[in-house]
């Protein structure tokens, strides 16, 4: 194959690649590089032997550089040797210009499949997705990620706020954990209905693993909780775990999802659901009154003029640990139930009542008419 793949990233890292980046598993006496996504690093080498049989690394501070090229079938036949060698190093350097700071990796001659998968614009499609996902948090922060030089989309991480609708916010630490503590924080409140992102969003050391999660996975239809439905989509949940030791957080090995599992993360999923509780609430009423309205049985809906009145917030603005706070839902007095009636009738005759009855509107004449019928055939 002669299809290559690139990756680029500024601002590398000085660290001797010899003894980290390509050397296999970890030293034991390594210390644990605190808030990482994981124990072994980020899968670099397997990423590579994955996608094709050669693959460059070159990287270049402002004081050292470093290249190292490989033909993987030819390192895989030499048995006696599983190092990987510098092709050039250099230490020492004074005239490195701006520009050539960075590490540049390609892989070359892609296995059929991987070079095929490229070629597919679904596939490329689903890589942007899942880059833009896993990486929601920095994005959002201000880090600039570009695909074939297709700048990555944010994932809006806001909520509607007013005098009357406030999200929710708790925050705690975990001791008990061993010798590290897990921090836990959960946001949620109401954002613009959208079905497809509402939900939950769950994020472990910075990295996204749960999108708008509307499964049994999170709080939707376990412990006697409802399932998703259309009136929730007003709904987002923001869950954030952090901890030194990645290992202590409740995300698979693949960090592309949640351990269900977990005895942390359920103890978390209890404190989810009696956040989330008000905030379904608030959408069944506000669901409740629309169809009122609908229906005239009410004028307007006070929910409504208070979803109206908000105004979008970014999730970290929220500083005070709080419950949901909602108006209640509008208090009906019940008298007679209202109905509509509409015909159509000749435009002479109308005029012809309305000098009649002495009034000046169409609905005018449809309501005396109907009350003098009522008057002179109902009445007992």
């Amino acid at each position: 194959m002669t299809h290559g793949y690139e990756f680029f990233k500024m601002g590398f890292i000085e660290r001797l690649p010899r003894n980290y980046a390509f050397r296999f598993g970890r030293p034991k006496d390594t210390e644990v590089t605190p808030g990482s996504i994981g124990k072994f690093g980020v899968g670099m080498k397997r990423s590579f032997f994955k996608l094709g049989h050669k693959f460059r690394v070159e990287s270049t501070t402002k004081h050292s550089k470093f290249i190292v090229e490989h033909d993987v079938r030819e390192w895989v036949e030499d048995s006696t040797n599983w190092h990987f060698q510098f092709k050039e190093k250099a230490d020492n350097l004074t005239q490195v210009k701006n520009e050539q700071v960075g590490t540049k990796i390609s892989i070359t001659e892609l296995y059929e499949n991987v070079s095929n998968n490229f070629l597919l614009d679904n596939y490329l499609n689903e890589i942007i997705s899942e880059i833009e996902m896993a990486h929601a948090l920095v994005i959002d922060k201000g880090l600039s990620i570009a695909f074939n030089g297709r700048p990555l989309g944010k994932r809006a991480l806001t909520f509607l706020e007013s005098n009357q609708l406030k999200p929710a916010f708790y925050e705690k630490s975990y001791k008990q954990f061993g010798n590290s503590v897990i921090n836990a924080r959960i946001y949620a409140g109401i954002s613009e209905r959208d079905y497809a992102k509402g939900g939950w969003y769950i994020f472990c050391n910075g990295r996204m693993v749960l999108e708008a999660d509307q499964t049994s996975i999170t709080t939707w239809g376990v412990n006697n909780m409802v399932k998703y439905h259309p009136d929730y989509a007003f709904f987002r949940g923001f869950v954030f775990f952090d901890s030194d030791d990645a290992e202590l957080l409740p995300w698979t090995t693949t960090k592309t999802g949640i351990d269900a599992d977990s005895s942390f993360y359920n103890l978390i999923r209890l404190e989810m659901i009696n956040t989330i509780r008000p905030i379904l609430k608030f959408c069944r009423n506000l669901a409740t009154e629309r169809a009122l309205v609908k229906n005239e049985e009410i004028e307007t809906s006070p929910l409504e003029e208070s979803y109206k009145e908000t105004k979008e917030i970014d999730y970290s603005d929220l500083k005070e640990k709080g419950n949901f706070i909602a108006p209640e839902i509008f208090k009906i007095k019940r008298g007679p139930r209202i109905g509509r009636i509409q015909y159509n009738k000749p435009l002479d005759d109308i005029n012809k009542l309305k000098k009649i009855l002495r009034v000046t509107s169409n609905k005018a004449v449809g309501e005396k008419t109907f009350d003098y019928f009522v008057e002179m055939e109902c009445e007992e």
